[in-house]
């Protein structure tokens, strides 16, 4: 399956209550992503991986998948809900990733005329996400908020509220395929990033272009997630 351009979403990620499990039979609440907490040293009932995936690894936590409504909990296992909310000024988003290699040629490689090379154990993953300036977007506001402090006035009720800069870490989800049919394959990925950079500029006829930079934060478990339906 080949998705076309037009095809995926991004959303923002916000992170719901815990769910633990207990003596007493605990079910998932409802269908959807969520990021594991805690796993039972024993008896756990977090999905196992399938042995027929050649190099195949069981979930840890801080890993994030996709659970069925009703799917039981032990006593030990945990998982926090995620609420994906729609991003609604992006247009475009650009991911790129880059590897090192290091040059290991020895004079025993002399004979077959090319160099050696070993791969670095790093990669970095790096884009951009662009889109138009939006007043109400919350998440707008707090990628402004990294750069400048934010002031919010309400008006009619008389308040102001000084929001001072913060540096923050942003939690994204993007869908290169959603709402696969029974029997095909959706596509999604988990982008926890820290922003870089930001770019608007205000043209004199059009909308207000609006993108910024970032980074891929490994410690946070980034990962393409395939789901079978």
């Amino acid at each position: 399956m080949r998705p076309g351009g037009k095809d995926g979403r991004l959303y923002r990620i916000v992170f719901g209550s815990e769910v633990k499990g207990s003596s007493s039979i605990t079910k998932v609440p409802k269908e959807g992503f969520y990021k594991i907490s805690a796993v039972a040293p024993s008896g756990s009932n977090i999905p196992k991986p399938d042995n027929a995936i050649e190099g195949g690894q069981a979930l840890g936590v801080g890993n994030i998948f996709f659970a069925k409504k009703d799917h039981p909990l032990a006593t030990g296992d945990a998982l926090i809900p995620l609420e994906l909310r729609l991003i609604s000024f992006v247009t475009d988003v650009q991911d790129n990733a880059q590897g090192q290699t290091f040059d290991v040629t020895t004079q025993a490689d002399v004979e077959s005329g090319v160099r050696s090379y070993i791969p670095s154990a790093f990669k970095e993953r790096s884009g951009s996400i662009s889109g138009f300036v939006d007043v109400d977007s919350q998440e707008q506001k707090e990628l402004f908020g990294e750069f400048r402090e934010i002031v919010i006035e309400d008006v009619q009720g008389n308040k102001v509220t000084r929001i001072p800069s913060k540096a923050l870490e942003h939690e994204f989800m993007m869908s290169r395929r959603e709402a696969a049919p029974e029997g095909e394959t959706e596509m999604w990925e988990y982008m926890p990033i820290v922003c870089e950079s930001i770019n608007t500029s205000k043209p004199m006829d059009g909308t207000q272009p609006f993108s910024f930079n970032y980074k891929v934060d490994g410690k946070r478990k980034p990962a393409l997630i395939y789901i079978s339906k």
